[in-house]
């Protein structure tokens, strides 16, 4: 269950590769209320978000990856969510969307100084 109090089909972006024990995980939705349909990095917008067009990646609609709340589930967490069923790979993100997302989601109001560090660590290991 969500913040919205909705239960069902989420799609999450994982946004490093747990090597720290624990993963940070973003929410997207394909509604665009009080958000913009530049594609990238909204920082500005209501609720911060990374805009997706849609075709631009694996995902088929428009799509906004929320920065406003970040999670994090441990890898055992996670592995049972993934074996249960619960969770699967829909896709993979290209490299150079996951680098200016990162880069966006440092620079976010609402993100822990200790989900920066991990996401910093994250991105040199990309560059």
């Amino acid at each position: 269950m969500f913040s919205d109090s909705t239960r069902g089909k989420k799609i999450l972006v994982i946004l490093n590769d747990g090597s720290v024990g624990y993963y940070i995980v973003v929410k997207t939705t394909s509604k665009n209320t009080h958000k913009s349909s530049n594609e990238g990095c909204q920082t500005q917008d209501r609720y911060p978000n990374f805009f997706l067009p849609q075709n631009s990646c694996c995902l088929k609609k428009e799509t906004w990856i929320g920065l406003d709340e970040f999670f994090e589930l441990t890898t055992a967490e996670l592995l049972a969510k993934h074996f249960s069923g619960e969770v699967k790979t829909m896709g993979v993100l290209t490299e150079s969307i996951v680098k200016i997302l990162l880069e966006c989601a440092i620079n976010c109001d609402d993100i822990l100084v200790k989900q920066i560090e991990v996401l910093t660590a994250q991105l040199l290991r990309l560059s």
